[in-house]
């Protein structure tokens, strides 16, 4: 017998004609941010949702030297997330396709806070997609 696997990946014939099996949606690959007073962590290409909140968490606390003091502010799947902050503590978080789509719309959703100089991107990542510097 064979494992539904290899018989998704045969050809099929009908007819005459080829057929090819319908590919499997790819697997999730998460990715988190979390914060806490001007410090963060991060996660990218985790198996699960919960697995990359975990890791940014667990990175963010290790820099504050308090557990259980970040939040996660953000999560997403095969996509980029970002996450800005301004100069008296108000900030903007997005998700988005691409790096510099999510730079933009959370700058943006921190600059409409209001500040006295413009929000700076303080995080971003992507998960599912080769990483590229800040």
């Amino acid at each position: 017998m064979r494992s539904a696997a290899v018989v998704a990946a045969l050809v099929l014939t009908c007819g005459g004609t080829a057929v090819a099996a319908p590919a499997a949606d790819p697997a999730p690959l998460w990715g988190a941010i979390a914060t806490v007073d001007g410090l963060y962590g991060y996660a990218y290409d985790h198996p699960s949702r919960v697995s990359a909140e975990n890791a940014a968490r667990a990175q963010c606390e290790r820099k504050a030297g308090r557990p259980g003091a970040c939040t996660v502010r953000t999560t997403f799947d095969r996509a980029c997330g970002a996450m800005a902050t301004g100069n008296f503590g108000e900030w903007g978080v997005a998700s988005a396709p691409t790096l510099a789509a999510a730079r933009k719309e959370a700058t943006a959703q921190c600059d409409g806070h209001l500040p006295t100089e413009p929000c700076k991107v303080l995080v971003a990542v992507c998960s599912g997609q080769p990483q590229k510097k800040k």
